[in-house]
């Protein structure tokens, strides 16, 4: 999968990895289900900070976010993202920001979303990142080559049709981008359905190091709607001390270029996101 130019990618990496530090209080768990914030307001880095998560920089939020009354999966208010018509990018399509979490080797993710009735999934070309993912160290991505020193990504995507995938950077992978494995819920391809609220999780495991050398037992798995939906074993991520540290927000239609930008503006909305290091 093609994704934005690499030296603009390439720059938001090592924004992240020169940035971002979790504090050592911080507990190994962050919830939100946006009930504090005002209806009809953004929801802005600063009030994402007063519910406990903690970025150096983002993208959109001030923008591209609305805390909505109108369509929420539990309680009153949901998070709405937007992705403008025509657009592209984490700089002008949906919204991004890397919150710190303690360092640790197991994480587990999960996210309810909802795409609008009308989403479009791109122009030509078809493929965009969703919500809350998982990354390390320098955050491997943009096409640059995971060495095992430059940390690493994992995150949902769609792809043509909205079909359902999760979408990493390992020190393995085949090609200049990530790689991607299609979502299967008992032998049946996932593909997100507009207009309906469906539960994403995803558990990332970084490999053991011995004497500098990555060992392949890193692992990805991911829970579609409460059902195993892919296991992906194996894995070298890094080759030196780093831990999975930030909770990435990474949001966006893209792809390289326009061809994969949405035909009518569009939208996403999130609730109860919870990110643990034990199984949530």
């Amino acid at each position: 999968m093609r994704t934005l130019p690499m030296l603009v990618l390439s720059a938001c990496a090592a924004l992240v990895a020169t940035t971002i530090a979790a504090p050592a209080a911080m507990a190994a768990s962050l919830n939100n289900t946006f009930e504090r914030p005002t209806a009809g307001s953004s929801y802005p880095r600063a009030q994402w900070g007063t519910d406990g998560w903690s970025a150096p920089w983002d993208l959109g939020l001030d923008n591209r976010t609305l805390i909505d009354s109108s369509v929420k999966r539990s309680g009153s208010k949901s998070l709405r993202v937007t992705y403008p018509a025509r657009q592209i990018g984490p700089e002008n399509s949906g919204a991004s920001a890397p919150f710190a979490i303690p360092r640790a080797r197991e994480y587990y993710v999960a996210q309810w979303v909802r795409f609008s009735p009308d989403f479009s999934w791109g122009t030509t070309q078809f493929a965009g990142k969703i919500g809350i993912g998982l990354g390390a160290g320098a955050s491997c991505s943009g096409g640059v080559p995971c060495d095992g020193y430059n940390g690493f990504t994992s995150r949902f995507i769609w792809r043509s049709g909205g079909k359902a995938a999760i979408y990493y950077y390992s020190m393995d992978h085949a090609g200049q981008y990530g790689d991607y494995r299609d979502l299967s819920v008992g032998g049946s391809t996932v593909y997100y359905p507009r207009g309906q609220w469906v539960e994403i999780v995803q558990r990332v495991r970084v490999n053991t190091v011995t004497n500098g050398n990555a060992n392949p037992d890193g692992e990805i798995q991911v829970w579609y709607n409460g059902q195993s939906a892919a296991l992906i074993s194996g894995l070298k991520f890094v080759r030196n001390g780093d831990l999975i540290d930030r909770a990435y927000l990474s949001s966006f239609h893209g792809g390289a270029d326009t061809t994969f930008a949405p035909t009518n503006t569009s939208y996403i909305w999130y609730d109860d996101l919870r990110v643990n290091t034990s199984p949530v």
